[in-house]
This record gives C-alpha cells, structure tokens and sequence, in this order.
C-alpha cells in the first residue's frame, strides 16, 4: 500500500467538452484561499475541484445550473449560474462550518453517542458497497511533488537525472474508468504527461477502494465490522448539509499501528453513508493525510467527486512532500439489481413520519411472494434499523443479516477461476503526445505557478531529448566501455534484443569474501540474458573465484533456457570447479560464515573442491503440479585450512579443522559420484497470472503445497563411489487466522531406503544459523542447532510451526500497546531421528524493526533437558 500511495504520483485526469468556461478564486471568510474545495453540479452529475491556490475552471453549457460549492470544515454553498455563451469569472466565499451538539437519548451505560450512529453505518456497510454494480466515470489527478532531502553521496547521481532539491515535479493523467462488481476494473488513458516523473500510472486502487473495506490494502477501516475492537469513537457535533443531517465522528486508535486510520469520518444520519472522510495514516517514514468527498450521483447513490492527498516521506536521508488531487465526473451507475433497495426508501419515508402505514403496505406486498423465513428477516433488519440503543452484538447480527440477505443466490455453486486475470491499463495511442494547448482546454484543475514553472522547462528539455541525435547519443554512452566500469561493474542493456550483459568490478566489496580454505576470496561473476514476448528466456552466466591464501582459481558455467512459458518449462545445465559446503543447500551464508571467522575465529562453514557437470529440467505437469529432475557427475577432494587471517581473537582461539566436528575422515576424503535426483511438488487449485507468455503462480495461497523428493547415488556407473537412496516428504501451508494475523508450518520427513555407501555431502543436512546474528533465514530454519552436527544418514522427521501477529502479548501491555509498530510471533521447531534425543525449541520475536530487522529470544532442549539460551539478530535485506 505504501508504494501505491506514493504511485499516486501518477494519476487520473477527467476530460471536459468544448463549452464556455465558468472560473474564479474559493476562499473563506478570511480572504484566504480554499485548496482542493469541491465543486459539484448536481443536473450533469459532474463538478472540478480547485487548485493549490483555490483556483477553480469549470466547462459549462448554456443554461441554468445549480452549483454546489463544498470542503471539509465549511458550509456547503448553493448557487444558481446562468451561463451565457461568454466566459463567466464567480468568485466565492465560504463560511466555516456552524457544529452544533446532537440531541441524544443518554445511555445508563453512559457511552458516547458516536457508537450508535458507528453500528449503524457498519451494519449498512455491505449493502453500501455493493449498492452499485457497474459505474463509469472519467477522472483526473494530478500529482505536485517536491525531494526536500537528498543524502550527499546521491545528489550527483540523481541530479544526473533531473531529480534535484526542492524542484517540483508534477504528473496529470486523464483516464476513463468502468468498474463491475466485484473487483473487475477496465481503465483507458486518454492523455498523461509529466514534467519529470515516469508517465506509467494505474489510478484503479485509489478510485474503486472505498473506506467499506481496506482490508486487501493491508488497513482496518473505521467501518470495518471489527473496528470497535481497535478503534474509539467520539461524536464531536453535527452539522447540515444538502438536506442531511451529518454526524462528526472523531477516529481514535486504541493501539499504535500502521494499519489503522485517526481523523474525522462524517456519517449521514438515518441513511447511514459516507458524507466525508479526513483521514490519515501513519506509515514507516511516510506519513499520509486524505480528505474524500462524496456526492449524490444518483437517487440515494452517493459516490465519491474528489479526493485530495498529502504525503510526506522521511528516511535514509530522504525527504519529499507530495499533494495529490482527483476530481471525478460523469458518472453513470446502475444499482445491484439483486439487493433490496428498499431499505434507503424506508428510512427516507420514516424520516417524513409515514414509515408506519408504508411498512404494513410493502408488509403485504411482501408475504404474499416471500417466504416466511425471509420474511423473518427483514423484518428483523428493519426493527434493527429502527433502534435508537443498538447494542454491539446486534451491529453484528446486523451486519450478518445485510450481508445474507444481500447475498445473490446462485443454483449453481461456481469455482473462483484459477487464471488472475491482468487488468492492462488500456493507452490511448496519442495519450503521450497531447500538447499544452489541448492541457489547457482539457484540464479541470488548474495549474499553480510553480507547476507551470515545472512543465515549461520539462517541454524545453524534451525538445532536445526526443531528438533522434539525442537518442542515439545516449544509446552509444550506455553501451561505450568506459574504465569505471572495470572499478565498479556495468551492465550493458541492448532493448532492441531484448539481452543485456553484466560484468563485476574490481571494486565490488560484495564480492570479497573469507573462509580459512581459501583465504579472502574475490567472485567475478559475467552473466548474459536475453529474453522475448513468447515466453522464452536464456542466460547464460560465469563465474571466476580466486583464494589468495588457497592461490587456486575456481570457474564454472551454467545456463538455462525456458522453452515452454506456460508449462514453466526449463532445461539448464553447470559445470566447473567449485570450493562447496558440505550442507550445499541450506548451510551457513558465506558473507556470515565471514565475519564469525574474522571476528570471533568461529570457522562454522567446512568446504570440499568439486569438479563437476550436471544437467537438469523442471516442467509442469499439471496446474499446481511441478516435476524437476537433475542428473550430477561430481569428483570430490578434500581441503584443508590455507588461512590464519583474523581481525580480533577475544578468545585466544586456534581455528578448528576444516572436516565438521565427530564426523570420521573416511567420509569427507576422496570420492566420485553420479547423482540423480528428482522433486515433485503439488498445491492443489494454485492460483496464476500469465504476463508476456509465461505462466506466474501466485507466491502467497492458503492452500498446501506438498512435495515428494527422491536422491540417488548411481553405483559403478562412470567410477561413482556413491550408493544410497533417500525419499522424503513434506507439506507446507500458510493460514490467515485474522487481520494481519497467520500460521504457518512446515512438516518433512525422510528415510535412507539404501545407504551402502554414504559420503558426509551425500548426507541429510539440516537448516540451521547457529551464530548470533542470522542473514534470511526462514520457517524452516532451526536458531541454535549446531552445523553438521545432527547431519545423518538416520530416519529423520522435522516441524517448524510460527504464528505471526500485530498484536500478541506486548502490544496488549498498556504501556506499549502504543509504542511499538512492529510484528511479534512465537514460533517452535522440532527434530527427531532414530537413535537421537528429541531436539526442539521454543522462542519469542519481533520483526520489522526500523523495517531492517528482527529480534528473537530462543531456547532450545535436548530431549527434556534444557540446553541453551540465544539471542538472534536478524537482517532483512
């Protein structure tokens, strides 16, 4: 939701015909000017919204109009125009809004008014948003930004780019909107430009989400119906507008959060809808202000006109400030036809003191073509609707009767479809091309000074960079070798194939590592990719390490080619030498191994030289149902320490062998071996995308994936000394247990069906980081078991369960339920093997601290004898 909100740079635009043009200054009592006022014709259900600087231009017809002049805090202004076939300038004065306080009948229980009117306009939620089932409407946004920071060691970088302190950057787009329930939105840019940001926008999520329901955007409205759970609510006054009498809710959260809202929600009395919304949301180093207006488009169909944000980012040395605004018009909606509408009809009616005898007509009506359980419930959703004390339980018996009787009855239950379908942003092909003449006719907003500043030298520039020379100078600069690139690498991008080449630099500290087998280490990796829009995609990659203490080079050679991007169907093949972890795949990060070594002498990471080739393919078989299958020719030979190196020594420690602790020579020592192995993985109803001709499956399900994998060593077969077989299996899953709330396990259990001959880098390793500070590492990670140390060829079977939350045991302490803004989960990991003690362990984390890390207290046990105590650092980058 945070990169969406700061996309919101990018947005909208509403395009107006050729009429004369209604414009003038919204200001207040005070003289000053009104941003971002609303201004709404009710006969042609469409308006514009003011600039910066009050400023306002409205294309009008010839005629009689009724315009409504609104913002949030003043009196709404009615005024009649008469448009001529010349140009009328109206200027406009405000008044502050008159809050007055609301007549209540006093609960015994003395709570504040505001939770009746809140149970009200939750239970009537789920019709509110399902009230309209297809509307189009046109839209337009434009998005004013300023950098206010820049860290040093960026400003020449991104100054090379245009992107400087203080210069306002502005984006507007014009785009035709189609919705269709439930979530179906179709979008046509019919004109964007920018005067420095990227043109690419996608306005869907800010202009169908409504404040009913946010939950997919990671965010727990005020009307959500668990709101009274995480929220207070105050009624601080009410107000008249447009024949409404409106409630002033003040939003208070009751725990720290970046998930929840705090501000003024306005809530029309009787009907219960949106009026108005003054929101805002604290987010890491982002913080949002959004003010939302809503409008009559329709008969009892009230829809949001504008909206206008501010954005204010803070962080690494960063700063920016944003104001964004969408005014939205013509509008055409067609009600649900499979909901009952004649709730709305019965609150007006009562309102007018005539709800009793329509009630017993629309009662006789009713009976004879209903059924008596339906019946039932309606009349038990309108005597909800009628109470004055609603209590808790019966807004959520409320809700659950609206959202069941709003439900449409299908015979026929239907299956969600596997296949997420893409909702490509339709462009108009001249949408970029649009020049300042037809901006000024077209939009409804207009600029302020320093936008029309910024546009004007962005048009002057562009003159010169979409100039063929211009391209075909930057082109030849991309590609031209240049020595910098030996320092600090390049890569080399060639649009036209679709490939590109990377290459290391001398001076990539990434690629400099230790171990005590080779020393420091220097990784020069050169990859080459080339891809199209079939699906298929190539690359090729090499890599040269060098150990300065071991002065041996490794190199090795891998590719793959993607033939089949439906079928997600890849061939690959590597071969080379390599210094290799005997726990090959889930050992310790050589970059952690590193600093354990150089710091604290702690060698954890033991590595054997393998020569080798190997060939390998995965396909689908089926949708959910992968198979990979690879075929491995090794020679490997042991290795011994070549390095003393250290930075601090605290403990006066002697670097300890490189073959892992208790395991017998015999099997690390020299050997050859051919190894096959195989994987199959299945979730069942795996959902997917399909982009460019390649098949995506979704990363993120709650269904199970389960996986059976198969390893072999091939006996004799080209000298192989391997001979072994292991089988295991195992099953994952992710479950939502609430907002923000999940359970995740992982289950795997193994057997050696042959192990004649068995080498230690043929064994079954384990996922563990043992030091204190951990790089990654997931759910199936063990904290505080030792390398290599439970690596056996023994029956084995492991768990790992972990339950995540926003809200578990500190942020219930009423002393830090407001002080924290991060994740906590507790989580467990078992192991037992035949001829072992039981080992598990329990622990304790918090996660996303400062978005860079995680903390977690872990202990661990030997059968039922505790063993140890850790504390883990974790990064996340």
């Amino acid at each position: 939701m945070t990169r969406n909100l700061l996309s919101i740079l990018l947005l909208f635009c509403s395009l107006w015909g050729h009429a004369q043009q209604l414009s003038g200054l919204i200001s207040n009592s005070e003289g000053k000017p009104i941003s971002f006022a609303n201004i709404y014709i009710k006969e042609l259900a469409t308006g514009t919204t003011s600039n910066i600087d009050g400023e306002y231009q409205l294309p009008l017809p010839e005629g009689k109009w009724h315009l409504s002049y609104r913002y949030l805090g003043y009196k709404t202004k009615e005024v009649i125009v008469n448009m001529s076939k010349n140009d009328l300038e109206m200027n406009v004065s405000l008044a502050s809004q008159t809050y007055q306080l609301k007549e209540v009948k006093v609960l015994a229980s003395g709570e504040d008014p505001a939770y009746f009117v809140m149970r009200k306009a939750i239970a009537m939620g789920d019709y509110y948003s399902k009230q309209v089932s297809e509307y189009s409407n046109m839209v337009y946004l434009k998005g004013s930004g300023k950098v206010t920071k820049v860290p040093g060691l960026f400003k020449k970088k991104l100054a090379e780019e245009g992107i400087t302190a203080n210069k306002t950057f502005v984006t507007e787009n014009i785009s035709k909107i189609h919705f269709l329930l439930p979530n179906k939105v179709e979008e046509e840019v019919i004109s964007i430009r920018s005067s420095g940001l990227d043109n690419e926008a996608n306005p869907m999520q800010f202009i169908t989400t409504n404040l009913y329901n946010t939950r997919d955007d990671g965010f727990i409205s005020p009307l959500d119906k668990s709101a009274f759970t995480v929220y207070k609510f105050r009624l601080e006054s009410v107000f008249e507008d447009q024949g409404r009498t409106i409630n002033r809710i003040k939003i208070t959260p009751k725990r720290k959060g970046r998930d929840l809202f705090k501000g003024y929600l306005n809530i029309a009395e009787d009907y219960w809808n949106i009026h108005s919304a003054d929101l805002k949301l604290k987010l890491p180093m982002t913080d949002v202000h959004m003010r939302q207006m809503y409008a009559p488009v329709s008969e009892d169909v009230w829809m949001p006109m504008s909206f206008d944000f501010s954005i204010k980012f803070e962080g690494m040395g960063f700063g920016m400030n944003g104001m964004y605004v969408a005014s939205i018009k013509d509008y055409k909606v067609t009600l649900n036809p499979d909901l009952d509408h004649d709730y709305l009809k019965q609150a007006e009616l009562a309102k007018k003191q005539e709800a009793a005898a329509v009630a017993e007509l629309t009662n006789q009506a009713e009976s004879k073509v209903l059924s008596v359980k339906e019946k039932k419930r309606k009349d038990e959703i309108q005597s909800l609707l009628d109470k004055n004390d609603m209590s808790n339980a019966e807004m959520r018996k409320l809700y659950r009767l609206m959202e069941k009787d709003n439900q449409k009855e299908k015979k026929i239950k239907v299956k969600e479809p596997l296949e997420i379908k893409i909702e490509k942003v339709k462009m108009a092909k001249d949408a970029k091309e649009k020049d300042s003449l037809y901006w000024a006719e077209m939009r409804p907003i207009p600029l302020s000074s320093d936008e029309k500043i910024s546009f004007i030298k962005k048009d002057s520039i562009s003159l010169i960079r979409n100039s063929p020379e211009y391209k075909d100078s930057v082109r030849q600069a991309n590609r031209k070798f240049k020595f910098k690139h030996i320092l600090f690498g390049k890569t080399y991008k060639y649009k036209e194939s679709q490939s590109q080449l990377s290459t290391p630099g001398l001076l990539s500290f990434d690629k400099i590592s230790f171990n005590t087998v080779q020393g420091i280490t220097f990784n020069a990796p050169f990859s080459y990719t080339k891809k199209d829009t079939l699906g298929h995609y190539f690359d090729i990659n090499t890599d040269f390490t060098y150990g300065f203490s071991r002065e041996h080079l490794d190199f090795s050679v891998g590719g793959r080619y993607r033939y089949n991007g439906m079928k997600r169907a890849w061939l690959g093949f590597e071969a080379g030498s390599k210094a290799v972890d005997f726990n090959g795949q889930t050992g310790i990060d050589p970059m952690l191994n590193a600093m354990a070594s150089l710091y604290f002498k702690d060698n954890y990471l033991k590595l054997y030289d393998k020569n080798f080739v190997n060939i390998w393919h995965q396909t689908d078989l089926a949708n959910g149902l992968n198979l990979s299958t690879k075929l491995e020719y090794a020679n490997r030979k042991h290795l011994v320490n070549h390095s003393n190196l250290s930075i601090t020594n605290p403990d006066h420690k002697s670097y300890s062998p490189n073959i892992p602790e208790g395991v017998a020579t015999n099997l690390v020592g020299d050997n050859k071996a051919l190894t096959f192995m195989a994987r199959l993985e299945y979730t069942p109803r795996h959902r997917y995308s399909i982009v460019k001709g390649t098949k995506r499956m979704t990363s993120f399900h709650q269904q199970p994936t389960f996986a059976l994998a198969y390893r072999m060593g091939v006996k004799n077969l080209l000298d192989s000394d391997a001979d072994y077989a292991l089988l295991q299996a195992s099953v994952k899953q992710e479950l939502p247990l609430g907002f923000n709330d999940y359970l995740s396990y992982s289950v795997k259990a193994g057997r050696f069906l042959n192990k004649n001959k068995v080498f230690f880098a043929d064994y079954h390793h384990f996922n563990t980081s043992k030091p204190t500070l951990m790089l990654g590492g997931g759910l199936s990670t063990f904290r505080l078991l030792d390398y290599y140390k439970n690596s056996s060829t023994n029956d084995y079977a492991e768990a790992h369960v972990q339950y995540t939350s926003d809200r578990f045991i500190l942020k219930r302490l009423p002393i830090l339920n407001n002080a924290l803004a991060v994740q906590e989960r507790v989580f467990a990991n078992y192991l037992t093997q035949a001829g072992r003690k039981n080992y598990w362990e329990v622990g304790y984390g918090l996660s996303q601290i400062f978005l860079l890390l995680d903390l977690e207290v872990v202990w661990s046990f030997d059968g039922n004898q505790h063993q140890d105590t850790g504390l883990k650092i974790k990064l996340n980058f």
